[in-house]
């Protein structure tokens, strides 16, 4: 089944990270990379999840997705913070990734004031 060409930029956003972050774990120290490494892709999995769950879902409920992906957002900046202090990615891809998070976190706030502003 194809999917629509017209996604949310939120969407392609995130579809963007996964394949960063896939890049960027699997080069981390092979002793972290289980711990460290495989919650982060699956975080990042589940941030991607959450979207394509809001994008398919009545709007109604498309709030609990876009919340679930609020907090993965959040984790995910405690992780990739803590990668960093260990010294296993740049203080160039901290910012990188710090930037993404925050323009996807913008764009979830964005979508459930317009979801919660529906409902009212």
């Amino acid at each position: 089944m194809k999917m629509p060409t017209n996604r949310p930029p939120i969407y392609t956003a995130l579809v963007d990270l996964v394949g960063w972050t896939l890049d960027r774990t699997a080069a981390l120290p092979r002793s972290h990379r289980f711990t460290f490494g495989e919650r982060v892709d699956r975080l990042t999995l589940d941030c991607l999840e959450y979207v394509i769950e809001a994008i398919h879902s009545p709007p109604p409920t498309k709030q609990a997705p876009l919340r679930r992906l609020n907090l993965a957002l959040e984790k995910l900046r405690v992780f990739w913070r803590l990668i960093s202090e260990r010294g296993w990615i740049s203080e160039r891809q901290l910012l990188f990734v710090s930037g993404r998070l925050d323009e996807i976190g913008r764009m979830t706030g964005g979508w459930l004031k317009q979801v919660e502003k529906s409902r009212s």
